[in-house]
């Protein structure tokens, strides 16, 4: 059976059939039903963020080039008919566009420190959870390894930094027992963060004390976990009840090379993919 039965992907963007759209909302539960057990309570954060707001935590700085901003047609200037006749021809031109001041986010955990922002967590700390669709301007894209628009299931941890490292060790034996019980092979490997500048003392940092772990199948790098130190505590301005900034760590499922691992490793049978994955929910239930 075709690792692409049941998917339709076209310029980086998918569409998922009946078959992988179940093992998703499987997966999500699985990895949702954990973080709730360890305390987490459930966030939704806005699809749109202002640009603004991202730019305080050094995104355009780090990574331009795989920025989606969000623009409105200025119709009053372009005219409504030449609006209209460029949308058949495939794009807008930029003086139809007016400045664009929100941005798809390219990470779901950007919306947990900025809803946090200005505020203070608990003694003992914070845990939330979220399901956000991530938008990255790729230089290419590759079925559902790489891909315009993907959703990410995180699980993220404010406080202080016992706790956020806590999480990081809850979260690498959660991802151990369910690769495991799934019978799928990952690989722990040490990465950089995106959250840190590439350059100078926090790009030293790194290769002293690696701040992020892939688990990669095959290559591909299907979760994450992440620790930022005070990195968003100061740049949001989060404190902890004694003074100071939070700490904060996350996990990250990236769910839709969950599936591409998934399919790969089962043939392409979702069916048997999808009998792998309850199970695994029930034995780490």
């Amino acid at each position: 059976m075709s690792v692409k039965t049941g998917v339709r992907v076209s310029e980086g963007l998918v569409a998922l059939e009946e078959e992988p759209t179940r093992l998703a909302e499987t997966l999500d539960r699985v990895c949702t039903r954990w973080a709730e057990e360890s305390g987490a309570v459930a966030l939704t954060v806005p699809p749109l963020l202002p640009v603004t707001d991202l730019a305080v935590l050094d995104v355009y700085r780090n990574f331009p080039q795989l920025a989606l901003v969000s623009s409105s047609l200025d119709v009053a200037t372009a005219g409504a008919e030449p609006i209209a006749q460029e949308a058949v021809l495939g794009e807008f031109r930029p003086d139809s566009l007016r400045a664009a001041g929100l941005a798809l986010p390219s990470s779901a955990c950007y919306g947990v420190y900025l809803h946090h922002r200005n505020r203070q967590v608990p003694h003992e700390g914070a845990l939330v959870t979220l399901v956000g669709q991530c938008f990255r301007n790729e230089d290419h894209f590759d079925g559902l390894r790489r891909l315009k628009a993907f959703r990410m299931r995180e699980v993220v941890a404010l406080g202080p930094p016992e706790h956020v490292t806590a999480h990081l060790d809850r979260s690498a034996r959660f991802l151990d027992a369910l690769a495991g019980e799934i019978g799928l092979p990952l690989e722990r490997r040490a990465a950089s963060d995106p959250f840190y500048d590439r350059s100078g003392e926090r790009a030293t940092f790194q290769q002293i004390v690696p701040v992020k772990h892939e688990y990669v199948y095959q290559g591909l790098a299907i979760a994450s976990v992440n620790t930022h130190h005070t990195f968003f505590g100061e740049r949001c301005s989060i404190s902890l009840p004694g003074g100071g900034p939070v700490s904060t760590s996350c996990v990250g499922f990236g769910i839709e090379r969950w599936l591409h691992a998934l399919a790969v490793h089962f043939d392409g049978d979702w069916d048997q993919a999808q009998g792998a994955v309850e199970k695994a929910g029930k034995a780490l239930g």
